[in-house]
């Protein structure tokens, strides 16, 4: 008689929750105490780079006795309790699948306040990694069928297919997507290697590239006004890598010269030295009185999905 193959792997469902989210698991007279206030100074910290304060991280905290069925199917975890000795550690897919749970225990509250300030960015950089990784994967799921960064840039990206092919040129190529009242754009150009850019202390140039860049190819409603930096904060700068490449991160917030419209971006500047320039990509956003970090976060996953068809 023919049976059923039992198997000793397990089953890991799949993980769950919306995109940026972190479900803390810790006592809830924890939460309250110096604890609770380092955890939400590490991982609530205001987004960089937006004109209205949002959160890095949405946290959704849960005493540990309630952290039982489908709250263990969050992606991104961090509990943190009290133990004899000094814990820190990452499990990998434990009840879900892909799932990142950091585990931070020590025997006094000096301690735990301690280690969550001095190992939150490198957990920080992991959550962010997973997140990308996640809405990639969520946009992989109905993609923009075009041809023009490869017949025009020799790359391609993974861009969901509510965006449209906007505006183009000859090195530009301008994407957008609408939302409501307002929309999320994806901007792609080339630069000669000829054109000045200080790395040691980036920028002035940077701004000065944007700033011509939007006087040429991103008009305001009105006319004669265009796309600027604003001027009155100045943007964070980061060095990277995107697609192998070594690159200027940039944010900071954009406004139209001459007109009433703001908002944030973030670009990417990537030293392509195997085709002799330099490849920009950048995201920004308008969307008044809308919550804008995950709109810029969009575009960041976008950006980060480059596959070059021209390596070095």
């Amino acid at each position: 008689m023919m049976g059923c193959k039992r198997t000793s792997t397990p089953i890991v469902k799949l993980s769950s929750g919306n995109i940026n989210t972190v479900t803390v698991v810790t006592p809830t007279l924890l939460w309250e105490t110096e604890v609770g206030d380092a955890i939400r100074a590490a991982f609530a910290f205001p987004t960089e780079g937006l004109p209205q304060q949002e959160p890095m991280f949405d946290l959704r905290q849960m005493p540990p006795d309630v952290f039982t069925g489908f709250a263990r199917s969050s992606r991104a975890i961090l509990w943190v309790g009290f133990s004899d000795e000094v814990v820190i550690r990452t499990d990998k897919n434990r009840y879900a699948r892909p799932q990142q749970m950091t585990v931070l225990s020590a025997p006094d509250t000096a301690s735990l306040v301690e280690m969550i300030l001095s190992q939150s960015t490198s957990i920080i950089k992991s959550f962010k990694q997973g997140e990308v990784a996640e809405r990639q994967r969520r946009i992989n799921k109905s993609v923009l069928k075009q041809n023009i960064l490869e017949d025009r840039f020799g790359i391609d990206l993974v861009i969901p297919s509510a965006y449209r092919l906007f505006k183009e040129g000859t090195n530009t190529a301008w994407f957008q997507r609408e939302i409501q009242k307002g929309h999320v754009n994806l901007l792609v150009y080339a630069l000669p290697k000829s054109t000045s850019i200080n790395w040691v202390d980036p920028l002035q140039d940077v701004i000065q590239i944007r700033d011509s860049v939007g006087k040429a190819f991103v008009p305001g409603r009105l006319e004669g006004t265009h796309l600027i930096t604003e001027e009155a904060y100045e943007p964070y700068v980061y060095y990277t890598k995107i697609g192998g490449l070594p690159t200027i991160e940039t944010r900071g917030t954009w406004e139209v010269k001459g007109d009433f419209m703001a908002g944030p971006f973030v670009q990417y500047l990537l030293d392509d030295k195997a085709n002799n320039r330099y490849l920009v990509l950048e995201g920004f956003v308008f969307g008044p009185s809308a919550a804008k970090r995950d709109y810029v976060f969009e575009t960041e996953a976008i950006i980060k999905s480059i596959y070059r068809k021209n390596k070095d």
